[in-house]
């Protein structure tokens, strides 16, 4: 009975269960939703409406709502018909108050469009259409007379600027002269330039000037040493820091490579903004500036000397300085090293403090001795300043090429280790331990706001580097090749840079445990 019982209860919740599941309503097929909106799909140049200015469609690739196009080679044209796709057939597509007819309307890109797509709807989206010409950095077109052969005769020549559309310029052809410059540099496959106008320019956004410098970086490998220390420099917020813009260099026709244009080093209101001093200046308060020095053991210029302590400098300005002129900056310089190696060396009153403006002079040193820059050491590219009235200053900043490990005949292509501080005149400063603490608070200032800055500078300029590095190491074919003085071959782009970061941040490791 009470089995049969069982079974019966079995029998009804099986039936139960399946009563319930026969009634259940079959799932909802949700409707086809065609989706339209103030969407472009695709966008291009296609050769067969823009003939004679591209020879291959050209496909643009979008990061967000920012749409870019770059044309083969270093022929400026900026004019250009797209041919757009629009998610909502129905969309419409202007810029300004220009209806644009895909694959028909033509536009100036000499700076980016703003495409607004409005859709059946009415909603509308705007897009950034940037077109450039080969790599996207502005191109220096140069014209010479002859070969540029010296870095001691200047040929004549033209400047054409293409901006890309990056800079407003409104000089763009430029009556000009260049030689070549550098050391060690002049002697390297890809040279680096002297440029001198005919009259004052701006030049990409910096402030104008006859003299202008174009820097190969051949044997830096990230292209970006000299770039990335400026930047350090500018964070400290020194009197004088050299600005630098990428370009790409045509000479004559062909390509010569990615150079850093950046300011000439010399006394000028944008630059090293010191008193020009006049013919003449050779008494009472005129005579105490400015002058801008050189401490360069090659001693080729013709006005130089020496200290006592065997420290060779050379007068960079005035640029033929009077021998009172020469007879007093030579003094000072004395006065500032005797005062430095005095017994009260440290008093605020008569010792080094009477002479120098420390602040400038710890500015330079950290970012030199962060680069462990090889020139730096008491070698060459040590500027020095001292305007009317004022004490001596260090700066501005110059020449890294050779730093951040970038050499191998010296301890400076380690990351450890001091460089600059073992110099006669630093190592004596250090002993003052006013001059050391002060040294120890700006380096807490650099590396709250420039350090975090420049890690970040070199992740942004590898990134605006990409194209230009590619083209420029097609040009310069040495990658996978020892170029004096590398420590070593990585045979990639990527690598290179990633080495510098990583020993920069080594040495900053280093620096901050040491300091």
């Amino acid at each position: 009975m009470k089995r049969t019982f069982t079974c019966l209860c079995l029998l009804l919740l099986l039936f139960a269960c399946k009563k319930d599941k026969s009634v259940t309503p079959p799932p909802v097929t949700p409707p086809v939703v065609v989706v339209t909106g103030p969407e472009i799909t695709e966008i291009k140049i296609e050769a067969k409406n823009n003939t004679g200015k591209v020879t291959a469609d050209i496909v643009l690739t979008a990061d967000g709502t920012n749409l870019k196009g770059y044309t083969p080679g270093t022929t400026e044209g900026h004019s250009f018909v797209l041919t757009f796709k629009t998610k909502d057939a129905a969309s419409t597509v202007k810029i300004g108050d220009v209806t644009q007819v895909s694959g028909v309307t033509a536009n100036d890109f000499t700076k980016p469009a703003t495409y607004t797509v409005t859709d059946s709807k009415g909603v509308s989206k705007d897009y950034i259409v940037s077109i450039y010409n080969f790599t996207g950095l502005p191109i220096f077109n140069i014209t010479t007379s002859a070969p540029v052969v010296s870095k001691d005769d200047y040929v004549t020549g033209s400047l054409k600027v293409n901006t890309n559309g990056l800079f407003d310029q409104t000089t763009n052809d430029i009556a000009m002269q260049i030689k070549g410059r550098g050391n060690s540099t002049w002697g390297m496959d890809k040279k680096p330039y002297r440029l001198k106008f005919n009259s004052k320019a701006k030049l990409l956004g910096l402030a104008s000037a006859k003299n202008w410098v174009l820097l190969a970086n051949y044997s830096d490998k990230t292209l970006m040493r000299n770039y990335i220390a400026d930047g350090v420099a500018q964070s400290l917020n020194g009197d004088f820091t050299p600005h630098g813009i990428f370009v790409e260099v045509v000479m004559n026709g062909g390509y010569v490579g990615t150079y850093l244009l950046t300011e000439q080093v010399e006394v000028n209101a944008d630059r090293v903004n010191i008193t020009e001093m006049k013919a003449g200046d050779d008494g009472g308060a005129a005579l105490t500036g400015g002058y801008l020095l050189e401490l360069d053991q090659r001693q080729e210029d013709p006005y130089r000397f020496k200290t006592l302590g065997n420290l060779p400098f050379t007068i960079k300005s005035p640029d033929v300085p009077s021998p009172q002129q020469t007879a007093y900056i030579q003094t000072y310089i004395q006065d500032t090293e005797n005062a430095i190696f005095a017994a009260n060396f440290a008093d605020p009153v008569n010792g080094y403090a009477k002479y120098i403006n420390s602040d400038s002079f710890i500015n330079w040193f950290l970012v030199n001795e962060l680069f462990k820059n090889q020139d730096a050491a008491n070698f060459s590219s040590m500027y020095y300043y001292k305007d009317r009235n004022s004490k001596l200053g260090m700066g501005p900043a110059w020449d890294f090429d050779l730093g951040a490990g970038n050499v191998d005949y010296s301890d400076a292509t380690q990351p450890t280790g001091w460089w600059v501080r073992t110099g006669p005149w630093f190592n004596r400063l250090f002993q003052d331990p006013v001059f050391a603490a002060k040294v120890k608070t700006r380096w807490q200032f650099l590396k709250a706001n420039g350090i975090p800055a420049m890690y970040k500078s070199i992740d942004d300029t590898q990134a605006y580097l990409t194209l230009p590095a590619k083209e420029n190491f097609t040009k310069w074919n040495i990658l996978n090749q020892y170029v004096w003085p590398n420590p070593v071959v990585l045979g990639t782009y990527p690598k290179e840079v990633a080495q510098l970061k990583q020993w920069l941040t080594q040495r900053v490791a280093w620096l901050d445990s040491n300091l």
